[in-house]
């Protein structure tokens, strides 16, 4: 039987939450054994189903790690589901790397724009290399959103040691058209093939491995650099401990939900919102280079399918009203914020006649530079903005200080702890 028969194709996926649960349960019985032996086959367009295609749900936390977790243990030992587990807090890793060194993430940002104007960058998004392993990923990603996790490995690879192009290009590239593009994510897993994230330990795509884990798909023998040096650059930045948000006041407040979480019925609020305020897909959109943005406007209209499931939950969980806060992008990048944005909120507050609005906390992004100018907007306003951190954020992200695996020696105990 196919377990995936009713699921959508990853192009056609609807970003709900319903559809997140869909994929979830549907995935359960192979995120064991089964997912450790076919976790690397890249086997094609529309057929990875060895792996769990969660990914932009948990990006938009429409479900949650923990929830994850939880229905996997309850499946599975531990012994048997390692290495989907591992996945899950690899990503947790990443969050909280990139939290306490946030000037990488500018510092990627800056040197991005550059990426536009140059023909080897254009030739190599649009899938005309030599390499055709290579362009069928690029297509794939221009078309469904998605790859295989082994192909971004490779991609990244090629596009770094055999093409010889800039790793942050290739990181916009990938955030401008992945469905479950993530900053932190994204970011690191380009530096860490560079060489850059553990210093002198590169990623190499090669050959045979392309040969085996693509079942004989591409076989690119001879035209690979197999041979090249990690990238050499300056130590990253020391890690500064998370700057954590003080619990908000009991006063009543208005409730601000952003595509960085749209589980907000399960945050720890003081007291039921007076309303529910939804914000645009487009906050996580921002100017990279005249005329370029950050991403592809289709992951605008994602976030805003997904913000509009999460409102329409959250006013059901809450019993409270629900606006939908309209603001385009065109009209703020030029300045990089949505000013639009910024008055509409200040009108909602003056309606319901309250100082205080409350969001779950806003990671190192796009969401969080454009939403850092709309709080210092209506600040000026009289109104103040807080944010609630998950438990899991909180207990995890201070322990991203080092590499990977110092962090993962932590995973059995969370396992039993985490809330």
């Amino acid at each position: 039987m196919d377990l995936f028969a009713e699921i959508d194709s990853d192009a056609e996926q609807k970003m709900t939450r319903a559809q997140g649960l869909a994929m979830l349960k549907a995935f359960l019985p192979l995120a064991g054994r089964a997912y450790a032996g076919e976790r690397n086959f890249d086997k094609g367009r529309g057929q990875h189903l060895s792996v769990s295609r969660l990914s932009p749900f948990i990006r938009r936390r429409l479900i949650s790690e923990t929830e994850i977790l939880q229905a996997v243990q309850s499946r599975h030992a531990f012994s048997a589901s390692e290495k989907f587990i591992s996945e899950i807090f690899w990503r947790t890793y990443f969050k909280g790397w990139l939290e306490m060194r946030p000037s990488i993430w500018s510092e990627w940002l800056a040197s991005a724009a550059s990426a536009y104007e140059d023909e080897n960058y254009l030739r190599a998004c649009q899938g005309k290399t030599e390499i055709a392993c290579f362009n069928e990923w690029a297509e794939e990603l221009r078309e469904t959103g998605y790859l295989h996790n082994h192909a971004r490995m490779w991609f990244a690879s090629i596009w770094i040691f055999t093409l010889k192009l800039p790793w942050q290009w290739g990181a916009a590239f990938f955030l401008q058209w992945l469905r479950d593009g993530d900053p932190a994510s994204n970011t690191l897993s380009w530096r860490w093939v560079a060489g850059l994230h553990s210093r002198g330990k590169h990623y190499l795509a090669k050959a045979d491995n392309i040969e085996r884990f693509t079942n004989g798909r591409f076989a690119p023998y001879g035209v690979l650099d197999e041979g090249a040096l990690p990238i050499m650059a300056s130590d990253p930045p020391p890690a500064t401990e998370p700057a954590w948000p003080s619990a908000p006041p009991q006063n009543k407040y208005l409730l601000l939900l952003h595509a960085e979480d749209c589980l907000v019925e399960e945050l720890s609020l003081p007291a039921a919102p007076e309303a529910v305020l939804v914000l645009p897909g487009s906050l996580g959109n921002m100017a990279l280079g005249e005329p370029h943005q950050l991403r592809d406007k289709s992951l605008d209209s994602l976030d805003d399918e997904a913000l509009s499931d999460a409102g329409a939950r959250a006013a059901a969980h809450y019993n409270c009203p629900i606006h939908v806060v309209q603001g385009q992008a065109e009209d703020s990048f030029a300045g990089g914020i949505h000013q639009d944005i910024a008055k509409k909120l200040v009108e909602f507050a003056s309606q319901y006649q309250l100082g205080n609005m409350i969001s779950s906390y806003l990671p190192v992004g796009p969401i969080q530079q454009n939403m850092a100018q709309i709080t210092k907007s209506l600040g000026a306003e009289g109104i103040e903005c807080h944010q609630l951190v998950r438990g899991y954020d909180r207990i995890c992200w201070p322990h991203a200080k080092r590499g990977f695996f110092p962090f993962k020696e932590n995973i059995p105990k969370w396992l039993k702890t985490l809330p």
